[in-house]
């Protein structure tokens, strides 16, 4: 529990940060905030009486808030630090994995609050049950999400950890694939002294580093028949994983699965937002060639051929390493229409040596395997295309972890240009 009750959080707007504020703040904390795009950031913003400065991982050493900061003699802390701090007076559920933490960690809170042990929850995106990317709870437990990404997730101590899935990602921090194996088996490290670990049984990467762990170790697999109002085989795999973590907590199974059940889902997970004419609206934040696959899969069960897919690839660095594996993503999915508009460019995290590739070598290499492959320079562009062919489609997919669901909801929200 903190101590500080004045704290400035640098980068307030994303969306795993700005849940840990809202946490904080409903326990007492003062919370001021500053971001890049909702005024930028300033020296002026950190005030003298500040206690604590909070940064998101996006915000160097050198940015003028934290030199303020030190200046001041204020104590500074990342946002996987200061949640590990936070996190320090409860029981932890911790859910890491490259694709599917987001949404298990929003069922395993759910069920919890379901079964009555109210529970505070930390989670990177929008939970559409509860309006908000965080619940505060009185129970002794808080679940949050655990970022792979920097290492962060070994800032927490966790009772039961949850590996959904390891596949190679944020290759401009990791070396390669066994680097962040690597990782993944120092956060099972982490796990508290009698506790559990639950992982993808399913999932080659995740059953090696599960096997090295000493401790308990629970299994899940995505066989399952649980009735879900979300769709698709891989949430059928999140609603296992959250029901293994929940029957450790010793809730009965019919509450897990009356709870799973109601659950209505994530934002910008399969999130129907609306309809663009016939066409279903679908907005998805998958960024990365695993979560493409399973994203277009589900949608081709449920709207079959009538499907678009629209893709803004998220960052230079992850489009360059992982080219080939974006490539046979779509090539494998039985969708033959794709729009990928141009690379999202990520603040603080892109090199120049990495500004040589464009979406524009994607759609070359999508059309050789006889892919009805399209590019646009920007979103204007994008949208503009799907609205002259959205009539054709029962669904149009679309996905990226940029600002693409902006353009996603003006498709909602304005259907004044549509032909039909």
């Amino acid at each position: 529990m903190f101590t500080a009750k004045k704290i400035h959080i640098i980068g307030i707007g994303g969306v795993g940060i700005s849940a840990l504020a809202k946490v904080l703040e409903a326990q007492g904390a003062i919370i001021s905030g500053s971001d890049l795009e909702a005024g930028g950031h300033r020296a002026e913003n950190v005030a003298e009486n500040t206690q604590l400065v909070i940064y998101s991982n996006a915000v160097p050493e050198d940015n003028v808030e934290r030199a303020k900061a030190r200046r001041l003699g204020i104590k500074e802390l990342s946002y996987p630090e200061a949640l590990g701090e936070f996190c320090k007076s409860k029981k932890i559920i911790a859910v890491a994995g490259t694709n599917g933490k987001t949404t298990t960690t929003a069922m395993v809170g759910w069920i919890m609050q379901q079964a009555g042990l109210d529970p505070t929850v930390v989670v990177g995106s929008k939970v559409l049950d509860w309006d908000s990317n965080a619940r505060t709870g009185k129970g002794e437990y808080v679940v949050l999400e655990a970022d792979e990404y920097r290492r962060a997730f070994l800032n927490y101590q966790p009772d039961i950890a949850v590996i959904t899935n390891i596949a190679a990602d944020h290759m401009d921090y990791y070396k390669n694939l066994d680097d962040i194996k690597t990782a993944f088996f120092q956060f099972t490290q982490k796990i508290k002294p009698g506790g559990t670990l639950i992982f993808n049984v399913a999932d080659g990467n995740t059953a090696s580093v599960a096997e090295k762990f000493e401790g308990e170790a629970i299994g899940f697999a995505s066989a399952g028949n649980f009735r879900l109002l979300v769709p698709g085989d891989f949430n059928q795999a999140n609603a296992q994983a959250a029901a293994a973590a929940a029957r450790v907590l010793a809730v009965p199974q019919n509450t897990i699965e009356k709870a799973l059940a109601e659950f209505s889902g994530t934002w910008r997970r399969f999130e129907r937002i609306g309809k663009l004419g016939r066409a279903q609206i679908i907005s998805d934040y998958t960024h990365h060639p695993d979560g493409i696959v399973v994203t277009l899969k589900t949608a081709n069960e449920l709207y079959g051929d009538a499907t678009l897919a629209v893709f803004q690839p998220h960052q230079h660095n992850r489009t360059k390493k992982l080219f080939k594996e974006f490539v046979k993503a779509f090539c494998k999915s039985s969708v033959q229409d794709v729009i990928i508009s141009e690379i999202f460019e990520v603040a603080g995290r892109e090199d120049r040596e990495d500004q040589d590739i464009s979406s524009r070598d994607l759609v070359r290499e999508i059309k050789k395997c006889g892919k009805n492959a399209m590019y646009s320079r920007d979103l204007a562009e994008c949208e503009k295309k799907i609205r002259g062919i959205a009539e054709k489609y029962k669904a149009v997919v679309i996905m990226g972890a940029g600002d693409i669901y902006k353009m996603a909801d003006q498709l909602v929200a304005d259907r004044s240009s549509l032909k039909i």
